[in-house]
């Protein structure tokens, strides 16, 4: 379950329904999609190839309600976990205050990970987010993306356009 921290005032939210209204306030989308139906194989590691589509085909239904509701038209998965080979510098890539001129978004299935988000109006927040949360983050939205202490996520990301998910760094 997700837990929003304000990083100025402190205050933290870690209801469902009070996470999604917070984050529908300051135009991010949030859902809880839930693990239940993966195959407890899958968990706490790097994934093959093929163990990524099966995690993909698992999630077909949401996915494909998306493709239909938002226009997306393909979805990976992205495994990191501390023995990935060049870990920190695949962070170094998401760890400063960015934008993408697409949406950015995020089913977690093992993990966490924390996107700071910097809304135009109000105070950051950091949104850690655990698995089964699902989070978009609109375009053109400043945020950084960081793993928390263990080090390992594993998610599904849903693009319009890989392309269109290059940071352009922000101050």
């Amino acid at each position: 379950m997700a837990k929003l921290t304000f990083r100025n005032s402190k205050r933290t939210v870690t209801d469902r329904a009070e996470v999604a209204k917070t984050m529908k306030s300051i135009g991010v989308i949030y859902e809880v999609w839930g693990t239940e139906r993966l195959p407890k194989s899958l968990s706490n590691r790097n994934l093959s190839d093929s163990e990524k589509q099966e995690l993909l085909k698992a999630f077909d239904p949401e996915i494909k309600r998306l493709y239909k509701e938002r226009g997306y038209q393909t979805a990976d998965v992205v495994t990191l976990y501390p023995d990935t080979p060049n870990l920190d510098v695949m962070l170094a890539k998401f760890d400063k205050k960015h934008i993408h001129t697409d949406d950015e978004v995020r089913f977690i299935v093992q993990g966490r990970g924390v996107f700071t988000l910097y809304p135009e109006k109000g105070e950051p927040i950091d949104a850690e987010l655990a698995p089964g949360d699902f989070i978009t983050v609109p375009g053109n939205y400043k945020h950084l993306f960081t793993l928390c202490d263990d080090r390992q996520i594993t998610a599904i990301r849903i693009f319009t356009d890989p392309a269109g998910w290059v940071a352009h760094y922000r101050d």
